[in-house]
């Protein structure tokens, strides 16, 4: 089934033609994730600007009298509301619970509540113009279920999530050493996609090392030079190796990209390469488009495997504060006809009812096809809450 892939391509041109805080949030007029983040590839902890844009253009205003002005609503954003910290601290906490239901209606149905995140942070400033910077961010994951019963030292609920040192040089250029997320691609929140999955880029999988961005007017190129994550005790498992990443400004709110990235341990050398495209429409409405190709080379065989995926994923604004948020993913694990092509389709409610808050509601459907046959679809209905102060 490996034609379904030009096929995909070819529909996803056509979806992009007319045409982080999350890199959904490009129709808003925000195509690079210094804005708003401490770290210049996004997520981790807001700036005081992006906790107060946050508060002012995303999230919904319904909890606030009529009288309320905005400014007033970007002065109560911080970590104490309007109460002023120091200069050199910002604190913060984030949480993100999932509940979820498998196979509904079905005899074999099974729902659970998971807390997928529990963290602590902090933004260390040393000056006040903001040159030297530590960010420190760590706390709770959950046991992953392939290992929910097994005894395994390596094995732990609470790690470090992150923790860098950030120097800027000047406006354009910013250097970052610590324990980071390894730069490539388009950094989405979903870490079950195939983009951050199959690439070895999901919620856990930071690496220790040194980034360097450099933003000129109307693009940026990112380097990533790491040694794996430093804190894992298993010291031949860890990916040693370097990325980067280059995106350019098209048009307003229109940013391309490409990133390449290659690694190796004692088992195998994984290289992985992905173009992307970052699209705003209207305020509120974006498609994002990430193309990739893996090759896992193991060394104690001389085979290769490359496989391919492909991400589509619209947000679609109601009005102040919710979206429709659908995502399309195909992946094929050696692009060709002796490997399955697997389809996800995700579909519902992302919402901000008020500054700190999101809660998202929809449903996954997924479904496998082989040569000489077709899975039945699984379908998933999920609810998820991320509190963010």
């Amino acid at each position: 089934m490996i034609f379904v892939l030009p096929i995909l391509l070819f529909l996803g041109s056509l979806v992009s033609e007319p045409a982080q805080a999350y890199p959904d949030f490009i129709s808003y007029g925000y195509n690079t994730c210094i804005t708003c983040h401490y770290n210049g590839q996004g997520n981790g902890p807001l700036t005081d600007y992006g906790r107060a844009l946050f508060a002012t253009e995303i999230a919904s205003r319904a909890v606030f009298k009529s009288t309320t002005t905005e400014e007033e609503i970007a002065a109560s954003s911080g970590f104490l509301g309007s109460t002023q910290l120091p200069w050199w601290v910002r604190p913060g906490i984030k949480y993100r619970g999932i509940y979820f239901q498998n196979n509904p209606g079905g005899s074999a149905a099974v729902s659970k509540y998971i807390t997928m995140q529990a963290d602590a942070n902090v933004a260390l400033q040393l000056d006040r113009a903001g040159k030297y910077l530590f960010v420190l961010s760590g706390g709770y994951q959950p046991t992953p279920a392939s290992r929910a019963n097994i005894e395994d030292p390596d094995n732990k609920n609470m790690i470090s999530r992150e923790h860098y040192f950030r120097w800027k040089y000047s406006k354009s250029l910013f250097t970052y050493v610590g324990l980071m997320d390894k730069v490539f691609g388009i950094r989405i929140a979903d870490h079950t996609a195939y983009s951050r999955n199959v690439t070895d880029l999901a919620q856990n999988d930071q690496s220790t090392g040194v980034i360097t961005q450099y933003y000129a007017d109307g693009w940026e190129v990112t380097g990533n030079l790491f040694v794996g994550n430093l804190l894992q005790e298993k010291e031949d498992v860890r990916q040693k190796g370097a990325s980067v990443m280059f995106e350019y400004d098209v048009a307003d709110q229109n940013r391309v990209g490409i990133s390449a990235l290659a690694s190796r341990n004692e088992y195998v050398e994984k290289t992985r390469m992905a173009v992307h495209q970052k699209l705003g429409f209207s305020k509120g409405d974006s498609l994002l488009t990430e193309l990739g190709f893996v090759k896992d080379s193991p060394l104690s065989n001389p085979s290769d495997k490359m496989g391919g995926y492909l991400m589509l994923r619209n947000l679609t604004r109601i009005s102040r504060g919710y979206n429709i948020l659908s995502q399309v993913e195909y992946y094929n694990p050696t692009l060709s006809a002796d490997s399955s092509d697997m389809f996800k389709w995700s579909f519902g409610l992302l919402a901000f009812p008020m500054p700190r808050m999101e809660f998202r509601a929809g449903f996954v459907n997924g479904r496998t096809i082989n040569d000489d046959s077709v899975t039945q679809d699984t379908w998933m209905l999920q609810s998820q809450l991320h509190l963010s102060l």
